[in-house]
C-alpha cells in the first residue's frame, strides 16, 4: 500500500472512530483528579474540555501509554516543542517546522483552531475548533490531564 492510500485509510479510521466514541459506545471520558493539577477539575470549563477531547482521544493518549495511535502521545505536552516525540513518526512539515514550535497556550490555541494555519502540510486529520471558547475548555483540559503525575 503506497504511502498516499496509507494516509487515506488511516485518516479515514480515525473518523470512524471518532463518530463512534462521540457517539457514547465507550461511555464517557473519565478524569482523575490529581494534586499536580493547576486546574480546578469540577469547574464548567473543565468539564467542558473534557467532553470536547472526546473527538481527540481516538488519536491521542494524554498520559504515557505502550498502546500506539494514530496521533503523537500528549503527555508533558505544555512547553514540549513541537515533534518531540522520538517514539512517533511525524509528517515532513511537522518535522520542518518543529525549531520554531513550543506547545504553550497561545500556541496550542492557534492549533487547535486550524492546524493546517500554523503548519501547513501537516498531516493531522482535524479541521479544527472554531469557537474560543470551546479552545479555552479544552486546553484547561489538556493542561490538567497532560501534566505528570
Amino acid at each position: 500500500m503506497n504511502a498516499r492510500r496509507w494516509t487515506l485509510v488511516r485518516r479515514a479510521l480515525a473518523s470512524a472512530v471518532v463518530l463512534v466514541l462521540a457517539t457514547g459506545a465507550h461511555g464517557p471520558v473519565h478524569a482523575q483528579a490529581s494534586t499536580q493539577k493547576s486546574v480546578d477539575v469540577n469547574s464548567p470549563e473543565y468539564k467542558r474540555g473534557r467532553l470536547l477531547y472526546i473527538q481527540c482521544r481516538a488519536c491521542h493518549d494524554l498520559q504515557p501509554s505502550e498502546i500506539e495511535k494514530i496521533g503523537p502521545n500528549l503527555a508533558g505536552l505544555m512547553g514540549r516543542k513541537a515533534a518531540a516525540d522520538a517514539a512517533f513518526a511525524y509528517s515532513p512539515a511537522l518535522q520542518a517546522a518543529a525549531s520554531k514550535l513550543v506547545w504553550d497556550k497561545a500556541t496550542l490555541d492557534r492549533w487547535l483552531e486550524k492546524p493546517a494555519a500554523v503548519v501547513p502540510g501537516n498531516t493531522m486529520a482535524f479541521a479544527g475548533i472554531s469557537n474560543p471558547a470551546d479552545r479555552v475548555a479544552l486546553l484547561a483540559y489538556l493542561e490538567a490531564e497532560t501534566s505528570a503525575r
